[in-house]
């Protein structure tokens, strides 16, 4: 026994070492965290134009007052020829609606009269006719340097003074886009604002004309942000690197927008480094549906909860009749989201991107040596492998995952190891309420002693503890500027909730029920029991539980069967928010914490109706404390606490639920005989006698 006794030593302090450099590493994280409070409201420029038009209130006065309400800066998109050519700047006609209009009376301007007559002008172009000298100059280099490669001449005409002949069709040539609008800037600027950029790809696009218009922001005070406009990033898909490099180049961050389908943001991203800042965003058609204070609660949720620091607002629209009342709303909007972020200690101005951050190789392989010795203490639980086998396997496996992260697949291995925390972890803590139950057993009480309830809370902290510490191990594991920012993340989701639970149903069989701990009598008992011959109830029970299972397994993201989550759901999360500084888990607090109290209960008075079923929902809680450290996007300290508040909270659940039963038992059951045994439930004695047969 001096053998398997040493080695628990060994991972017991290998654990210890493992959770002092997961500290270490938190506490590195957190100071990153905390060093960026600062949050940019950004205002969508053409929504807000929009709204300022069908409310008749002018869009500079409009600024003005969105500034005084918080507003940081506004969003420019880029604009088109299009936009000149509403704007009356330029006039375009096809060469088909020329050479119609001098059927109808002739051309008089010379050059376009010799064009004419000698065939040189085209039906199937497009001439742009500038309104005056100063537009001209203005937009012809633009378009020189847009639609370079193209064939694109400038022609002077006396009466018309210079115009541009263009191969591309009207449609096409009024979608053009040319850059920021110099008046637009000037107009934001004049409101105290900051301009937020955003370009929009489209074919054709190259290294040189990219790096033209980027460039053109340096005449522009104060963009820093770039958030591009589309289903594309900048240079999809062949020079995204040369587009990063530019941006890199005049000191612009990327704004990657949480939630939204951009191709190629993620490999942007990943080109960026440390110059990226994540983005919330409300969709323009979630504002015809949206109410305000859930809005204002989305965008203070996301400053929180998910490390964003942009936040897109879209104003919104003006309703039919209520015109007016659209440019007051959107103010108190504005200034509710301002007072929604400063109340948490968020200041208001230009986002900044989170400090590079990741933790060295040695404390990596540190923080695996604490998985690997909590994966040998699982294994020790299920069949004895000899000590001098396991310390083998245990520096093999740190020498080889040592190597592996120095490769250039570093993230991948490190996601293997945190997924290997996050099945180890809740199976060795629902393993050791099992293991220390039974030893227990024998000393359980009556239902109603407060002695057995307090039992069972001792073995439920204990394995609560455990998977914090998984949790803590993963999160270091993970910890570093691409998962905080979302770029990565933690992989392997489903796995993590599934197996967990196939090796408790293993270590219960285990513990529970086998006489002797070997694989070939749980094979025995398992060909048993799939030789037992199938009933109605069977079925019954199969198709609820495969009916749980989806819903669990469907409820690891935020989809509810492929719906919204229940009304039900979402009240009591809200409220929960308001109530405390962070919501916790659901599946913990209502779920997995009471039903392993319960089971744990259950197992110290050998009940076996109860204890598998109540020790695998239990299963649950623990399984959702360690995948809660593994959003990494989520600041570290609400991680702790909403852990913290789940555990307490559970408590108290699987208390009054206690209590229910407790009462329910006092009224409905009655002592018959002498002695004044309860006719129904399973007493302390029977538990003891049950559990001194399985001891055997």
């Amino acid at each position: 026994m001096a053998g398997p006794w040493r080695a628990r030593k060994l991972w017991v302090w290998t654990l210890i070492a493992s959770v002092l450099a997961s500290v270490y590493i938190a506490v590195g994280r957190v100071a990153v965290e905390r060093s960026n409070r600062q949050v940019e409201l950004v205002m969508d420029y053409d929504a807000a134009v929009e709204m300022c038009r069908a409310s008749g209130y002018p869009v500079d006065a409009f600024l003005r007052r969105a500034r005084e309400a918080g507003l940081t800066s506004v969003a420019l998109n880029e604009r088109t020829v299009g936009d000149l050519i509403e704007q009356g700047k330029v006039r375009a006609f096809t060469g088909r609606q020329i050479l119609d209009y001098d059927k109808l009376s002739p051309v008089t301007d010379p050059v376009l009269r010799q064009m004419i007559d000698q065939g040189r002008l085209l039906g199937s172009n497009t001439y742009l006719f500038p309104r005056d000298a100063s537009t001209y100059n203005e937009i012809a280099p633009l378009l020189a340097a847009r639609l370079a490669g193209e064939r694109i001449s400038v022609i002077d005409s006396r009466r018309f003074g210079p115009f541009i002949e263009t191969a591309r069709s009207l449609r096409q040539i009024e979608e053009v886009n040319i850059g920021l609008d110099p008046a637009e800037v000037s107009q934001v600027n004049a409101a105290g604002l900051r301009v937020v950029a955003r370009f929009r790809n489209y074919p054709g696009i190259t290294p040189e004309k990219m790096t033209f218009f980027v460039g053109r922001l340096a005449q522009f005070s104060g963009v820093s942000l770039v958030v591009f406009e589309g289903q594309e990033v900048l240079g999809y898909p062949d020079y995204i690197r040369e587009a990063a490099d530019v941006l890199k180049s005049h000191g612009l961050s990327f704004g990657h927008v949480e939630f939204a389908v951009q191709q190629g943001d993620k490999a942007f991203a990943g080109l960026m480094g440390a110059a990226v800042v994540r983005v919330h965003s409300i969709t323009a058609g979630e504002m015809n549906k949206i109410d305000v204070q859930t809005a204002v609660d989305r965008f203070v949720r996301a400053a929180r909860e998910r490390n964003i620091r942009v936040m897109y607002i879209r104003p919104f629209p003006a309703k039919i009749g209520e015109e007016a009342a659209a440019v007051s709303q959107n103010l108190d909007y504005v200034g509710a989201i301002a007072r929604g972020m400063t109340e948490p200690g968020f200041t208001l101005g230009e986002a900044r991107p989170f400090e590079w951050y990741g933790p060295s190789r040695p404390l990596l392989v540190i923080v695996a040596a604490g998985i690997l010795a909590g994966g040998f203490m699982l294994l020790d639980m299920i069949a004895f492998i000899p000590p001098i086998a396991e310390l083998g396997m245990f520096v093999l496996g740190l020498l080889v995952y040592a190597g592996l992260i120095s490769t250039g697949f570093a993230t991948f291995f490190r996601q293997v190891a945190a997924l290997g925390s996050a099945i180890v972890f809740p199976t060795l803590a629902v393993g050791l309420v099992l293991a220390r139950a039974r030893a227990r057993r024998s000393r359980s009480p009556r239902l109603g002693d407060g002695t057995g309830l307090r039992d069972a809370c001792l073995l439920w902290l204990e394995a609560s503890g455990v998977s914090v510490v998984g949790g803590l191990l993963l999160a270091a594991t993970l910890s570093s500027t691409r998962f905080m920012l979302h770029l990565d993340q933690f992989m392997g989701v489903k796995v993590a909730h599934i197996l967990p639970l196939m090796l408790v149903v293993v270590l219960y069989w285990r513990y529970q029920v086998a006489q002797r701990r070997t694989a070939g009598d749980f094979m025995a008992a398992a060909a048993e029991v799939l030789s037992e011959p199938i009933r109605v109830w069977h079925v019954v029970v199969l198709g609820v539980a495969g009916v749980i299972g989806l819903v669990y397994i469907m409820r690891t993201g935020n989809v509810y069967l492929g719906l919204p989550i229940p009304s039900l759901d979402a009240g009591m999360r809200i409220f929960l928010e308001k109530m405390l500084i962070y919501r916790p888990r659901t599946k913990e607090f209502l779920i997995g914490h009471p039903a392993l109290i319960l089971g744990a209960l259950a197992l110290l008075r050998a009940d076996k109706r109860l204890a598998l079923p109540l020790t695998l929902i239990g299963c649950i809680g623990q399984i959702s404390m360690v995948n809660t450290f593994s959003h990494l996007h989520t600041p570290l300290l609400a991680t702790v606490l909403r852990t913290a508040y789940g555990l307490v909270i559970g408590a108290i659940v699987a208390m009054v639920m206690f209590g229910a039963v407790c009462l329910y038992v006092r009224l409905t059951v009655r002592p018959s005989g002498p002695a004044g045994q309860a006719t129904t439930g399973v007493t302390a004695d029977a538990g003891a006698a049950e559990g001194e047969r399985i001891e055997g």
